[in-house]
């Protein structure tokens, strides 16, 4: 492992799990500042099953930041690009049809979610 690469696996991970904090304690302008701080350390870095997880994760949260603060059409963008990646690995014939359908299914839940807590219960339940 390249010592450059494995420090970045760390503050990805910490920077996660800060914005985990933070949306917690209700500061979701500050959780979504960090959650985007990762993506460009995940630019250069190859499309793969484990990586597009922490990819949708990252989406997920973003749009979960975005339904807690009442945006409902700012969380989807972010729900579809989460389930996007996902659809793209159940797709390709080299993609990795496991992970894909588990990513595109957190984001659709996730979205279901967002739906019910924006007073469309019902198109929550369509996406389900």
């Amino acid at each position: 492992l390249l010592p450059i690469r494995v420090s970045h696996l760390c503050l990805r991970s910490a920077y996660l799990h800060r914005g985990n904090a933070l949306a917690a304690l209700g500061r979701e302008d500050e959780a979504r500042e960090t959650y985007m701080k990762v993506f460009p350390m995940l630019e250069k870095e190859p499309r793969c099953g484990r990586l597009d997880w922490e990819r949708t994760s990252l989406y997920v949260n973003i749009g979960n930041t975005f339904s807690r603060q009442g945006d409902f059409a700012k969380a989807d963008e972010q729900y579809s690009i989460a389930e996007g990646l996902g659809r793209e690995h159940i797709e390709n014939a080299e993609g990795n049809k496991i992970d894909g359908m588990g990513m595109a299914i957190v984001a659709m839940r996730s979205r279901a979610f967002a739906l019910k807590k924006a007073g469309k219960e019902e198109d929550g339940k369509k996406v389900l």
